[in-house]
């Protein structure tokens, strides 16, 4: 026997839909702002971890770099400040569906208890965040005024009056508003502590700037971070200073904000666009040296034209460097003294094991040839981005014909790949030179952001 169902039994979603809360316009205008919070959390809403913080820049993490606790766990300010949002998040959507299907009878408390968690469990984590050091964002403050719009016209359209424990709400929702402000980032400029030297040192640098990476969401783009690298190379003024994966852009613009370097730097060639495009430019202080001779090497069988290494693997399968790779070099001559310098600077391999090997061969092979043509008294520096441990053998090869400069007891991780993960304690950036190196400092100041996902490497020479 067929049966039907009652109006009031039904169960169906248009149904749930029809006897929930939403009666009227001012009911919609509620359901409207429970959205809004969503929205926010996109925008920057704390500077922690030495970058912004918001929606955007936790699904970019996630999507770029997976999930790493680690440096939440280590940095506290950052791991509440992650939290923060991903609670805003889940209990927002929650708190969403929550209204939109509980029927009118009864519904208005279970509605209000569900902001209640919501707007308390978000400002609870927001400020241990700040709490552990993390600084408010315009997004923060935004956020809290959207919980106090929700709250009010929660009252709206339960059609009660604003009693004294309402208004002490509202004054209470306004609290966090007010301390957000309080505690709002504010940029200032970056004063980069200077390693010390003595002057007749050859105060080098090695640093990978990652030119084409980064994003304006969490505060790490391109250009932005040109101007921090040249704002610390102003302060900590080196002599020599070897970069990798920069772009033109990055070198253009470098000419004007490093005023007092000269430099010079080739684009490997291989590359789809400018941008995508490598250098890897040497810059030297113009005013202690002059240039005797510039040029380029690719790291490949043809290492005077560009190309990428080929090689055949131990099963006859044929296998490539993961793209071009060089050695951009200059040779420099101490305007006081008469001393001829051999300033090299590389950036191996990081897709195939063979050709970081061939990669430091090739440098080998060509800085006998220069030391042969200038002098073995002439000072020797190497630079780079090895992508190697001092456990590889690319690494071994160059070690055992100069000097590598790292302080074992000042050792650590040079790529950290912008906070977002645990990279470890090894360097994979050196300096490495015919004389002997002091002072080794790993640039790790990001007091103005960071520069890179690489720290700089610092060292002064004695040749």
């Amino acid at each position: 026997m067929r049966t039907t169902s009652t109006p009031g039994k039904q169960a169906g979603f248009w149904h749930r839909l029809k006897n929930s809360t939403m009666q009227t316009p001012w009911h919609i205008l509620r359901q409207l702002a429970l959205l809004a919070p969503l929205g926010t959390l996109c925008l920057p809403m704390f500077y922690a971890g030495h970058k912004n913080v918001s929606l955007i820049t936790i699904i970019l993490c996630l999507s770029n770099h997976g999930a790493d606790l680690r440096p939440m766990i280590t940095d506290k300010g950052y791991g509440f400040a992650v939290a923060a949002v991903f609670c805003a998040l889940v209990l927002g959507i929650a708190e969403l569906i929550c209204s939109l299907f509980t029927a009118a009878k009864g519904g208005d408390r279970r509605n209000m208890t569900a902001f209640g968690i919501n707007a308390a469990v978000f400002a609870l984590t927001a400020f241990l965040a700040i709490g552990f050091g993390a600084r408010a964002k315009v997004g923060l403050a935004v956020t809290f005024g959207i919980y106090l719009l929700q709250f009010l016209l929660h009252t709206k359209v339960s059609g009660k009056k604003i009693r004294p424990a309402a208004a002490g709400v509202t004054a209470l929702l306004a609290v966090p508003i007010v301390l957000s402000l309080c505690f709002l980032y504010k940029a200032q400029p970056a004063q980069y502590t200077a390693p010390g030297s003595e002057t007749d040192d050859v105060r080098t640098v090695t640093f990978n700037v990652a030119s084409v990476f980064g994003n304006r969401f969490d505060d790490t783009d391109s250009m932005t971070r040109c101007a921090r690298f040249a704002a610390y190379m102003n302060q900590c003024k080196p002599d020599l200073i070897g970069t990798q994966e920069m772009n033109i852009y990055w070198y253009k613009a470098l000419q004007t904000t490093l005023p007092d370097y000269d430099a010079y730097g080739v684009q490997r060639g291989g590359d789809a666009t400018d941008w995508n495009s490598e250098m890897n430019p040497v810059f030297w202080n113009k005013t202690k040296y002059t240039a005797l001779e510039k040029n380029t090497f690719w790291l490949s069988e043809t290492p005077n034209k560009a190309s990428r290494y080929t090689y055949t693997d131990e099963n006859g399968q044929p296998g490539q460097a993961g793209c071009y790779r060089i050695c951009s070099y200059v040779v420099l001559q101490d305007r006081t003294t008469g001393k001829r310098l051999l300033f090299l600077n590389t950036h191996l391999d990081n897709a195939s094991q063979q050709a970081a090997d061939f990669g430091a061969e090739v440098i080998i092979e060509h800085l006998t040839a220069l030391q042969a043509k200038y002098g073995k008294d002439a000072g020797v520096v190497l630079t780079g981005d090895f992508n190697e441990t001092q456990e590889d053998e690319a690494y071994r090869r160059i070690a055992a014909r100069l000097q590598d400069c790292t302080d074992p007891a000042k050792k650590t991780t040079t790529y950290q790949e912008w906070g977002y993960c645990d990279t470890g304690n090894e360097p994979i950036d050196f300096v490495f030179t015919s004389g002997t190196g002091s002072d080794y400092t790993v640039l790790n100041d990001l007091s103005g952001g960071y520069v890179s996902d690489h720290y700089g490497v610092y060292a002064n020479i004695r040749l």
